[in-house]
């Protein structure tokens, strides 16, 4: 395995991404990360927030776009994680907290699914603003979820 993450982070864009003296390398890849993550986090806490009873004057319906937008913030978080992992490979490919991170993530994205079916599968399941306890509950698990993966990505920077 240490193999492997070692070819990777040697590979031509693992030098690029970690050691090119130029601002469209890893400043950029960094930044484009943070900026999903915001289009991933910042839809998913409205629509959370809201199925949690704030901004109830906002219909549910009104909300559904946010999947698309969180569906691009994920690409976009990918790709530039993919990036990222490379440039650092030997130490994130055996690192506890990243794969921890990684799991997290899952879950939230299921969680994410879950609410999109719950709330948007029918036609008509967005006419009454009406919250089920089970929806509050996801609402509530994808909030914490997503506040334990952005900590756990930032704890990647300091445990080891």
């Amino acid at each position: 395995m240490q193999d492997f993450l070692q070819r990777l982070q040697d590979s031509n864009v693992g030098y690029w991404v970690s050691t090119a003296p130029t601002l469209w390398a890893y400043p950029t890849i960094l930044t484009l990360h943070t900026i999903g993550l915001a289009m991933v986090v910042g839809p998913n806490a409205v629509l959370d927030l809201r199925l949690l009873g704030a901004g109830s004057r906002v219909p549910i319906a009104e909300l559904r776009p946010v999947f698309r937008i969180m569906a691009v913030g994920f690409l976009i978080n990918a790709s530039t994680g993919i990036l990222l992992f490379i440039s650092e490979a030997t130490e994130k490919g055996v690192a506890w907290i990243f794969y921890v991170k990684l799991t997290i993530i899952a879950a939230a994205l299921i969680v994410a699914a879950r609410l999109r079916r719950q709330l948007f599968a029918r036609d008509d399941a967005t006419h009454g603003d009406a919250v089920t306890v089970g929806v509050k509950l996801l609402a509530i698990a994808s909030l914490t979820l997503w506040l334990g993966a952005i900590t756990a990505g930032r704890l990647m920077a300091y445990v080891k």
